[in-house]
């Protein structure tokens, strides 16, 4: 149980790294942003309430390289339910980023399409299976083009000009 607990709170956290998560959100309530507060359940990237987790881990409001791998390491380690070091598309499919709730069931297929989509994309060596390593390389990617400036750091700006095209 306290690893289910631990994979929803560190895929929410760290969807961004991966790919664009687009949860359904629901009523009004500290969360959603990237930084702190905003609306929702508290799926934000850095910081959050609510049901969120931090990746930004020492709160200076930004997400280091080093804070962004070191969530992505927690986030595969969560997802590979087998512990075998890589993940089949059942561990990934089965993992849920964030909340929904079923009043949209053309917005849900359209997203866990998109979702194999990324699995998909992420196995680079087509083996039917995304090791730890190409995992990972997915989150980099993902980071070093959300970090305009290239300065090692992700902003609140660089996080939602990414996410938002």
């Amino acid at each position: 149980m306290l690893k289910r607990v631990t994979l929803a709170v560190a895929v929410a956290a760290t969807l961004c790294l991966i790919g664009p998560a687009a949860a359904q959100g629901f009523g009004y309530g500290p969360g959603y942003g990237m930084m702190m507060g905003g609306y929702g359940p508290g799926y934000g990237m850095m910081g959050g309430y609510g049901r969120g987790a931090l990746v930004d881990t020492n709160n200076d409001g930004v997400i280091s390289a080093e804070e962004a791998a070191a969530s992505a390491d927690g986030v595969f380690a969560a997802m590979d339910a087998d512990e075998d070091g890589a993940l089949t598309l059942d561990e990934y499919m089965a993992v849920r980023f964030g909340p929904q709730y079923g009043y949209n069931a053309q917005r849900e297929a359209a997203m866990q399409a998109a979702k194999s989509a990324r699995f998909t994309a992420m196995d680079t060596d087509k083996d039917g299976k995304v090791t730890q390593q190409e995992f990972i390389a997915a989150a980099k990617g993902h980071f070093d083009a959300a970090d305009a400036d290239k300065d090692g750091k992700v902003s609140p700006w660089e996080f939602r000009g990414r996410n938002w095209n």
